[in-house]
């Protein structure tokens, strides 16, 4: 063993841990098993005396000297073991130390553990013969299983998850009519469909043809997030709520306060936060410049010639000074490697505090593993691996973007549209499908008259709703086809957004998030 690696074990501290146990009462004794981990020691007789610990907890069982050392005969030699107690006898701390000394020998395993990595990538490095993205990639996963391990909680009885599953729902009962908890995307209907909202770890796949409004959508998103607006009445109430708060005389659960009405602030998810978007295909300054048409409502062409008149100047400095002021972040990274992009996806999260990442696309991502090399199905499959791992070690939500099959663009299509992307697909959380139909009576097809109704109105033929796609007042409608916190469109009228193509820009045409009659309609 090393000199290092000696200097990063702390016996003593082990010891006191152990002695710990004996102090305490039955119902610190389970959660210290709960916590503590048996590869946090050093030593194998004091991994045993955790071993035996964990298995009299478990079986409900006194804890004593006598108890311990008879638990330790099969499996620590004699005298390893006699010693083993006698230690253990004089490391007597107050049983209310535990959880200070649980901290510390975990600190310790976490050095040894993150100092062999290190060495372990060193030698991967000093491997010639070792391609060096795979020794980068092989490096940074042992220390992202260290990293995940240091979260991890064990397992535990269900009546802990009810208690959790309780609390939610009562947290949902409080805000009614409000995203809770998570991120929301300021579209109506997707807030209503994800109504606990974007959370940490969350991968949503918006998926269009080419022109078919992925990117915008993806924009108005990050534009809301980071703007802190949306296009429901409730987002504004949550954002007062968020800012000004409101002055209450009980709490959420009906409790009067005990000294008398207070101010009360909730709803923070509302608030602007950093968003960061990561952008493969079109460079950084040309979506700056579509957000700022769409911010000032003026027309590209018009724009571009210079031909603009003094109130739209003016509106152009207004949406100017609005940009400025947000927390949107840009990075133009083409050609880039799914390795690379979690590189810096983690450091922009880091120095950022980006709360949301989006990125465009997911079929532009290669992959630099040597298993990839010439097999586009293994490359979409570390894409998808690595957009899924990128999303739970930078703890945000994640908005990828993708293309569907060629045979079904102007189609209302579902999962099985995905062609290189489906492993994407399949692990995402929520999979949105955008579109402009030419042939709306194509969509309707054996769905219920209720539903028909729905997507073209009551008492209409679907043939006269049909439009011309390049008509720049068609609504787009969009799909959603996967969603696992929530409903989906399978079987029901598509979302209708309507699509505003000169200032791309997209709108739900539903202005009210929460509906409780169930009888409200998207309007025309």
């Amino acid at each position: 063993m090393s000199e290092a690696l000696k200097k990063l074990m702390n016996p003593a501290a082990e010891m006191a841990l152990l002695g710990s146990v004996l102090r305490a009462s039955p119902e610190v004794r389970l959660q210290m098993v709960i916590r503590v981990q048996e590869e946090w020691f050093t030593a194998a007789e004091r991994a045993c005396a955790w071993r035996v610990i964990h298995e009299m907890v478990n079986r409900s069982m006194p804890i004593d000297l006598t108890l311990l050392e008879d638990g330790l005969r099969a499996v620590v030699p004699d005298h390893a073991r006699g010693l083993l107690v006698e230690k253990v006898a004089t490391a007597m701390p107050s049983a209310g130390a535990w959880m200070m000394l649980a901290e510390k020998v975990h600190g310790y395993y976490l050095r040894r553990r993150g100092y062999e990595e290190c060495m372990a990538g060193a030698t991967r490095f000093l491997d010639l013969e070792t391609d060096p993205s795979e020794a980068l990639e092989e490096a940074e996963s042992g220390l992202f299983e260290l990293h995940e391990k240091k979260g991890a909680g064990g397992m535990r009885h269900v009546s802990e998850c009810l208690d959790l599953a309780y609390a939610s729902i009562k947290e949902s009962i409080n805000n009614r009519g409000f995203v809770t908890g998570g991120l929301p995307f300021g579209f109506t209907d997707f807030d209503r469909s994800f109504i606990k909202g974007m959370r940490s770890g969350h991968v949503i796949m918006f998926v269009a043809p080419p022109g078919g409004g992925k990117t915008v959508a993806m924009m108005v998103v990050a534009w809301n997030r980071a703007a802190g607006v949306g296009d429901y009445d409730e987002h504004w109430d949550a954002l007062e709520w968020a800012t000004e708060g409101k002055m209450r005389a009980k709490d959420d659960e009906g409790v009067p306060f005990p000294d008398g009405p207070r101010l009360v602030k909730k709803h923070q998810n509302y608030l602007p936060c950093e968003v960061g978007v990561f952008t493969l295909e079109m460079d950084d300054v040309s979506l700056t410049e579509r957000l700022l048409i769409k911010m000032a409502k003026v027309d590209m062409a018009k724009m571009h010639r210079g031909q603009l008149s003094r109130a739209e100047q003016e509106s152009l400095t207004k949406a100017h000074k609005k940009i400025v002021a947000s927390r949107l972040h840009f990075e133009f990274v083409p050609g880039i490697s799914i390795q690379e992009l979690r590189v810096k996806v983690r450091y922009a999260v880091m120095r950022f505090k980006l709360k949301l990442v989006c990125i465009d696309y997911a079929q532009l991502i290669t992959s630099s593993s040597k298993a990839a090399r010439g097999n586009r199905t293994q490359e979409m499959v570390d894409v998808s691996k690595g957009l899924d791992l990128m999303a739970q070690e930078c703890g945000v939500p994640i908005i990828v973007l993708a293309q569907p099959k060629q045979e079904t663009w102007g189609q209302r299509a579902g999962l099985n549209a995905m062609a290189e992307t489906a492993q994407l697909a399949k692990d995402a959380d929520m999979v949105v499908m955008f579109g402009f139909w030419d042939k709306v009576s194509k969509q309707v097809e054996g769905l219920e008259k209720k539903t028909k109704d729905d997507l073209v109105g009551e008492g209409k033929e679907a043939e006269h709703e049909d439009r011309d796609p390049d008509d720049p007042t068609v609504f787009a409608y969009a799909d959603i086809v996967k969603n696992r916190h929530g409903p989906n469109t399978t079987g029901k009228a598509p979302i209708k957004l309507r699509w505003d193509r000169d200032l791309f820009d997209f709108v739900s045409t539903n202005k009210r998030l929460f509906d409780s009659t169930g009888k409200e309609k998207q309007a025309a």
